[in-house]
């Protein structure tokens, strides 16, 4: 068998290897000058697709980001309106306590009233405070609202009862906020368990000094009140009214705890004073009131103008119903706030796991991508040298010829 080559065949391999390495050359040239070693998605089609998977991973990564600051910051700005609600709530009850010691003239009632109608405004100008961006922080998920609103003394809700839930990390949502119906207007009153009232019509001068559940085993749930018969006798009486069967009741002294243990209510009232036979004293599942109606009826009481003995009776069991009352809406901040704060710690962990993954995320696309320049200068220089011998053996390929054995 006889192979033949041509002239134009040898110059033609001498100069397409030659062609090969000025690209290998140009192609480690450009890695070097751009510093990415993925110019083109022909010179790694696999590279290039793991690269841009893991681009969008990033991306969705710095959205969390971003979705994480604009939760810390609502979640910290309804922290200190929390914070401020409590303080007002606490000069509040301090305001409260000191009108309770009877010793008050008319004025001096007045001014604490004067003083509790500005903690309700401020109250009302937290509850209606933005985040900065045009949202209301405790509107729930609506906007263009003013959520709180005040009728001649009774606040209108006009928020909604949705949380919005927003992704932080991969798999964790965290909701950006409580609405202003479950911060301001469903607020346990009493001792968040029951709470007791006197009754509206009471005409005497006796005063609700405890309303308490001594045993939850033994007590219904449902309203029970003490019902005077006489000044020195009771009975009780359910809510509406009717006396109970086996029938409750007895003689009565000032202070004195009724009714007794062994009545099997698991209740027991305190009252002081001296009460005529029809008023009437209630222990009821502690209601829910908004805190704004709260002070309201604090600042009412302050507001009374009579001076009998039964007045007097009256504003003290008003008294003592808005310190409780007020007590019980500083826990229920309280216990926002600290909720508050387990959210703005979950978000603390998400940043700390999304940094991880970013950071290890940045690594393997600075492995994909980005040019080794210690292995691409050394491939360069393999390269030139190939590229000078490939130019030697077509220098060489050009001599030979037939033609010059003529």
């Amino acid at each position: 068998m006889t192979l033949r080559l041509s002239t134009e065949s040898l110059h033609m391999q001498g100069l397409g290897s030659l062609l090969a390495r000025q690209a290998d050359v140009a192609r480690t040239q450009q890695q070097l000058t751009s510093g990415s070693k993925l110019p083109q998605a022909k010179d790694d089609p696999i590279g290039m697709a793991t690269a841009q998977r893991l681009d969008h991973v990033q991306a969705a990564l710095e959205q969390f980001g971003r979705n994480a600051d604009r939760v810390d910051h609502r979640l910290r700005l309804q922290e200190n309106a929390l914070q401020d609600a409590n303080d007002n709530l606490t000069r509040a009850r301090e305001l409260s306590i000191q009108a309770n010691t009877g010793a008050l003239s008319p004025a001096d009632r007045k001014a604490i009233a004067a003083e509790v109608v500005q903690l309700r405004q401020n109250l009302l100008d937290i509850a209606n405070r933005d985040d900065g961006n045009g949202r209301r922080l405790f509107a729930g998920t609506r906007d263009g609202v003013t959520p709180f609103v005040d009728n001649a003394g009774s606040v209108a809700y006009h928020g909604d009862d949705g949380r919005n839930r927003v992704d932080v990390a991969p798999d964790v949502a965290i909701t950006d906020g409580d609405p202003g119906s479950a911060v301001f207007m469903r607020v346990r009153t009493g001792d968040g368990q029951v709470r007791g009232t006197a009754g509206g019509t009471n005409t005497g001068s006796g005063m609700l000094q405890t309303a308490q559940v001594t045993n939850a085993a033994n007590w219904s749930g449902a309203a029970l009140t003490l019902r005077f018969t006489a000044p020195d006798a009771y009975e009780i009486v359910d809510g509406a009214g009717n006396p109970l069967s086996p029938t409750v009741g007895g003689s009565w002294s000032s202070g004195a705890a009724v009714p007794p243990a062994s009545a099997g209510l698991g209740v027991e009232f305190r009252v002081t004073g001296s009460p005529v036979a029809g008023d009437s004293f209630t222990l009821q599942p502690a209601p829910n009131q908004d805190v704004f109606a709260t002070l309201q009826a604090l600042a009412d009481a302050l507001s009374s103008p009579g001076t009998t003995p039964a007045d007097a009776a009256q504003r003290a069991n008003a008294f003592g119903s808005a310190i409780a009352d007020i007590a019980t809406a500083q826990d229920h901040m309280l216990a926002l706030r600290s909720d508050v704060g387990g959210r703005l710690a979950n978000i603390d962990t998400a940043n700390d796991d999304r940094s991880l993954q970013e950071v290890s995320l940045a690594e393997s696309l600075s492995t994909l991508r980005d040019t080794d320049y210690a292995e691409a200068i050394s491939r360069l220089n393999l390269q030139l040298v190939a590229l000078e011998a490939a130019q030697k053996t077509i220098l060489q390929a050009q001599g030979m010829s037939l033609f010059s054995k003529l």
